[in-house]
């Protein structure tokens, strides 16, 4: 059995010591607390002086700053790209273009659209790279199908893998059809012809060969209304050249068509012309002129101007007329006219022609027996003049006592206009006189006869 252990009694004396003891032990750990205090307190006022000194100091305090920016920036960018690389957008492109890929170019596609809508999805970085170079492709790809009509998905190529492509549409039908050739005639057109002088014309171009083989389909071959060579013109051009023109198909509307042309260009020889002719100018007054007067003499100041046209145009003109309303003339007067270029005339020496015009009192002249002739008859049909009407009037002759006495009978046309008649019979039908001097006036006593049509109009 254990013994108990005997419980050690203290006397007064002892519990003084023991309470002596402790209070010394107290006293020294407060000292010591008060020096480390201190010692701390003196620490941090050396550091915020030193601070002070640093930051409020004008030459260190720009060090500072710079270096607290910089840790700033660096912090900040590192964090704010690790987020824009975790963050996931859309961005829409636009329509791109379809490349088709054939195993044979002996067929012909229809059906594939010439472009799609292309939407990505991605890091923003890849999105950004992905719009910077734009390098990708959208592909048909047909390489392994023949004849008929098939569903081909569309992909791409040269994308990143880590994004994501969206196709609207995705997927496309198509017809393959195997091509044709045909032989075709090729024409012509000048591009950009406005754009040269217009004093130069352009003959009819020499083309290397007269006809082009075309490939495609029977349905597209069958389309094609004309087949040209487009020439283009320099808009200095002056002299004759040489040039290899494009050759090109058209459907009947016009629309350029998608086919294989062999071959695709040719040699155009063009000749380039100046034609041009000098015309006389000539004074043609319209309506009345006031108070009984006429024109007895004009002069310009110019009496012939040079116009440039296609030969064609040139070879049907043969003088230039300006045209004056006669109510205007109420006395002596010099006036400034704009010179109108007929039609087909592309360019002429002068623009305004001024003229001096002397007026006189108004005379009149008879010249009779001016014979009628017939004008647009209708084939198939012949006319006389009907029986108790003469074939020929008196022309009275009205205008300067000097002008009208050089008028001839042969200068003078009375005539009858018979388009309008299409079928048999008598009709009483208006003449018509005109003069070629035009400071004249022409007037008919009688202003109708009577024709007879004989005949008849042959079905169209």
């Amino acid at each position: 059995m254990a013994k108990k252990k005997k419980k050690t009694q203290l006397s007064s004396e002892g519990k003084t010591e023991l309470a002596k003891a402790i209070a010394e032990k107290s006293q020294t750990f407060a000292r010591t607390y008060a020096n480390v205090e201190i010692k701390v307190g003196k620490f941090f006022r050396w550091i915020s002086g030193w601070l002070d000194k640093l930051l409020f100091n004008q030459k260190h305090g720009k060090v500072v700053a710079l270096i607290l920016a910089v840790l700033f920036y660096v912090t900040f960018n590192s964090q704010g790209a690790n987020f824009l690389e975790n963050v996931k957008s859309a961005e829409d492109l636009g329509d791109f273009p379809v490349s088709q890929v054939l195993s044979n170019q002996a067929y012909e596609v229809s059906g594939l659209p010439e472009t799609v809508k292309v939407r990505i999805i991605g890091d923003l970085t890849d999105i950004k790279s992905v719009k910077q170079q734009k390098n990708f492709k959208v592909i048909a790809n047909m390489t392994d199908l023949t004849e008929g009509t098939h569903e081909v998905k569309l992909t791409t190529e040269a994308m990143p893998a880590r994004v994501e492509v969206v196709l609207e549409p995705s997927t496309v039908v198509v017809t393959i059809k195997k091509k044709s050739i045909r032989r075709f005639t090729v024409g012509y057109d000048f591009v950009n012809r406005q754009q040269m002088d217009s004093i130069y014309d352009l003959g009819e171009p020499q083309l290397q060969q007269g006809e082009v083989l075309v490939r495609s389909d029977s349905d597209t071959l069958d389309k094609i209304a004309f087949v040209k060579a487009l020439i283009k013109v320099d808009k200095d051009v002056k002299t004759d050249f040489e040039t290899k023109a494009n050759i090109v198909a058209y459907d009947a509307d016009g629309n350029l068509m998608k086919v294989d042309i062999i071959p695709d260009t040719l040699k155009a020889s063009v000749k380039v012309t100046k034609p041009s002719k000098d015309v006389p100018i000539t004074l043609n007054p319209t309506g009345v002129i006031p108070n009984d007067k006429s024109i007895e003499s004009y002069k310009l100041d110019k009496d012939h101007v040079t116009i440039y046209a296609k030969q064609s145009v040139l070879d049907n003109i043969d003088e230039i007329p300006i045209t004056i309303p006669a109510s205007t003339l109420t006395s002596d007067r010099e006036i400034s006219m704009p010179i109108i270029m007929p039609n087909g005339v592309t360019k002429i020496s002068s623009n305004i022609a001024n003229i001096s015009i002397k007026l006189t009192d108004t005379k009149e002249r008879v010249i009779k027996d001016v014979p009628i002739a017939f004008k647009n008859s209708i084939d198939g049909l012949n006319f006389t003049v009907a029986q108790g009407s003469s074939s020929s009037v008196d022309v009275t002759v009205k205008g300067a006592k000097d002008v009208i006495s050089k008028i001839k009978k042969e200068e003078l046309q009375v005539y009858v206009d018979l388009s309008k008649i299409e079928k048999a019979g008598t009709y009483e039908q208006p003449l018509i006189v005109e003069g070629k001097n035009k400071l004249a006036t022409y007037v008919l006593k009688n202003g109708s006869v009577k024709v007879t049509a004989t005949g008849s109009v042959a079905d169209e």
